[in-house]
């Protein structure tokens, strides 16, 4: 009966990225010691929580093996992925993403397509940072995802080699290996992995357009359906070298590629009926998007302790540059009488430079004191010289679409964080400014718009030990979010003949306000309540044109929005072989301005429950069974359905405990889906996705 009590109440149970002062706090821990002839062992530990940041051990997950980044991050702790590969943390769009703490540059587009080609195999940790200090960049108003790839440091050659097999519509593989080599002084490392991506799915789309704001007398109904197959392929690697100049100082210079190609086949119908309910437009679609990208990332960093203990410098310079081409084909048969639709295609490459510099400095002031202080610059350029073109008995350019577009950005940024540690109180405060200029020139018309501002970025957070088992923090941080190139250039980017997007030259940043108040008690219960507030949010907004059927998507900038909720963490023993995490977050989204014809959107309460066990079967079998599901919630002016997932795995260590053997099971109910849906001014729209989301997968990791 008491089990049945503890199961039931671990349905209420919610997570929290709570502070803690602990290096290696944890939800899941046992510690490691020998007594004698006792010996405790210690579990693989799925989630540690750390004084800032809740850490997802990916490494240490049955489930997360075989599959990609972007599949891990669907599971870590409070992050939700949409449909076309946008982060949300806590319910709230707008992510910073860092590889290894550095901030990467990529669109969203690029990043969803870099995440689905970097194996999970590579993956060690992520980290969620809701409030990150000072010393990070003030991007993303939502808080920051740091993805830790794997890094053998041991002396003498180590690695691993690990290969996977996955179905679910189609198929998947993923195989490579970690390397590296120490000696004395002298280091080498390197990683390569190739990824294979078949992906299918199958999407509905039903828009109505009314007479009128009142919504009562429907002027036409358009149905778009459409199935897709996505293949992906990718090679990744990764060679650097180290070297231990004295024994206060560390030099390594790397080389990091991703080389890809990616394609969407699309074939489906388009048909549209008037206010009686007749057909007067019907179509056979068919779109074939193929995309290839070449990117190449050259660092140098390194580290200098001085002589005063815990004083030290760290710098990194890197320059990225990368090549982006999309070819794109699009065309449509009308199956009735009337006016032929012409097809499309386009050419749309562009070409990424990016270079980031900075020094990091750590100096002790007095014993419990410390300044942390640095600087940052980022200079990136990116050429996009699209062109499209339509079919009239020949190919003409379309003057409407075709741009080319150069963006140039400079940020420029300098930090001080202090840190103070009393008894019992923890104090953390600093103050980051960031200078951002940005240069647009459209060729194409011969216009050039520039702007410049300067903002401050203070941060603070606190920490009151009250016991030994019990702790209260406090924190707050100010953060932004830019407008990328994409999101300001205002030429159009068509999906296919009847959907286009189209960017907002006016798009100022987003700024947003965060605080989060919470309790700790052990690890084992933490809780905390946090309210984020952001000024001219980004909005996305939608305009239906009956004249040709088409709907063009574009952003705004709405006057404010808030996100507030309730995050608890709990952890349960339910047996000594049976450990049980859940984690919840409780939340709500509201929206306030102009959003087509409306200044309202309702407000939704949202639940978002994670419940996983960790079974340990014999000393060499263990198994995990997860389950999530988050209720209904907003998506700017869209209203998302809740969606369920539950996952299993399985792992078996052979080979001396040198290697493993994983299957898993992701999405097993088909239920993990994504629907959205959204009814303002004279427009309802419903978007159907049938995701590929439900694949078994079995993979073989073997440590060299």
């Amino acid at each position: 009966m008491k089990n049945i009590i503890t199961s039931l109440m671990l349905a209420f149970s919610v997570y929290a990225f709570s502070q803690t002062e602990k290096e290696k706090d944890s939800i899941i821990e046992t510690s490691v010691n020998a007594l004698d002839e006792i010996i405790i062992v210690k579990k693989k530990v799925l989630y540690t929580q750390k004084s800032d940041r809740m850490v997802f051990n990916v490494e240490n997950s049955i489930v997360a093996e075989g599959g990609t980044a972007l599949d891990v991050l669907m599971r870590a702790p409070g992050v939700v992925v949409s449909q076309d590969g946008e982060l949300s943390i806590r319910g709230q769009q707008g992510v910073g993403v860092m590889i290894n703490g550095k901030l990467t540059q990529l669109s969203q587009k690029e990043l969803a397509n870099y995440l689905k080609s970097t194996t999970s195999s590579n993956i060690k940790q992520i980290e969620v940072i809701t409030n990150p200090s000072a010393k990070y960049d003030a991007t993303g108003k939502a808080g920051m995802i740091n993805i830790i790839l794997k890094k053998p440091s041991a002396s003498g050659i180590k690695g691993t080699v690990f290969s996977s097999y996955g179905r679910g519509r189609k198929n998947r593989t993923n195989s490579g290996m970690n390397l590296s080599y120490n000696k004395d002084k002298f280091g080498v490392f390197g990683n390569y992995s190739y990824t294979f991506r078949g992906e299918e799915e199958r999407k509905k789309f039903e828009q109505i357009q009314y007479k009128d704001d009142s919504r009562q007398e429907i002027s036409t109904t358009n149905y778009q359906h459409s199935t897709t197959s996505e293949p992906l392929t990718s090679n990744n690697f990764k060679i650097g070298t180290s070297y231990e100049v004295s024994s206060k100082t560390n030099l390594e210079v790397s080389l990091d590629a991703k080389i890809g190609r990616y394609e969407n086949i699309a074939n489906g119908g388009n048909a549209l009926f008037n206010n009686l309910n007749q057909l007067e437009f019907d179509a056979l679609t068919y779109n074939d998007s193929k995309e290839k990208w070449f990117d190449y990332t050259y660092a140098f960093s390194g580290v200098h302790k001085f002589n005063t203990e815990g004083k030290n410098m760290t710098f990194d310079f890197e320059y990225e540059t990368s090549k982006f081409r999309s070819n794109q084909f699009q065309s449509a048969q009308n199956l009735i009488a009337g006016a032929p639709i012409n097809d499309r295609r386009g050419y749309i490459p562009s070409h990424l430079k990016v270079f980031t510099g900075k020094v990091d400095f750590t100096n002790p002031i007095k014993e419990k004191q410390t300044l942390e202080w640095g600087f940052k610059a980022s200079v990136k350029n990116n050429d996009n010289p699209s062109v499209y073109e339509y079919y009239n008995n020949q190919w003409i350019i379309d003057l409407n679409s075709t741009n080319h577009f150069v963006y140039d950005e400079q940020i420029y940024a300098a930090y001080a964080n202090y840190k103070y540690k009393l008894e019992n109180l923890s104090i953390q405060g600093g103050i980051r400014t960031e200078y951002t200029a940005i240069d647009i020139n459209q060729k194409t018309l011969n216009e050039k718009h520039k702007d410049d501002y300067l903002k401050w970025f203070p941060s603070l957070a606190l920490k009151y030990e009250m016991s030994s088992n019990h702790s209260v923090h406090a924190s707050y941080s100010k953060r932004i979010n830019r407008p990328s190139q994409f999101d300001l250039n205002p030429f159009r980017f068509y999906d296919d003949s009847f959907n286009y997007s189209q960017g907002n030259p006016d798009l100022v940043p987003e700024i947003t306000h965060s605080t989060e108040i919470g309790y700790s008690w052990k690890s084992a219960f933490m809780a905390s309540v946090y309210f984020n507030q952001t000024k001219d949010v980004f909005t996305e907004i939608y305009v239906y044109n009956p004249a040709d059927n088409t709907t063009v998507t574009s952003q705004i900038n709405a006057k404010k929005s808030f996100n507030y909720g309730v995050n608890i963490t709990n952890t349960t023993d339910i047996y000594k072989w049976w450990s049980v995490n859940t984690l919840m977050n409780v939340f709500e989204n509201k929206f306030e301005g102009n959003m087509i014809n409306t200044n309202k959107i309702d407000p939704i309460v949202t639940l978002n429950l994670n419940v996983q066990n960790s079974f340990t079967i014999t000393d060499t079998w263990k198994a995990e069974a997860n389950a999530q599901y988050q209720s209904k919630s907003n998506v700017g002016i869209y209203e998302r359905d809740s969606f369920f997932d539950f996952s299993i795995g399985l792992s078996k260590q052979v080979l001396a405990n040198k290697g493993s053997i994983k299957f898993n099971v992701t999405d097993i109910f088909n239920t993990n889906k994504y629907n959205i849906n959204s009814v303002i001014g004279q427009t309802s729209i419903d978007k159907r996705y049938n995701l590929d989301s439900r694949v078994a997968t079995i993979s073989f990791t073997y440590r060299i």
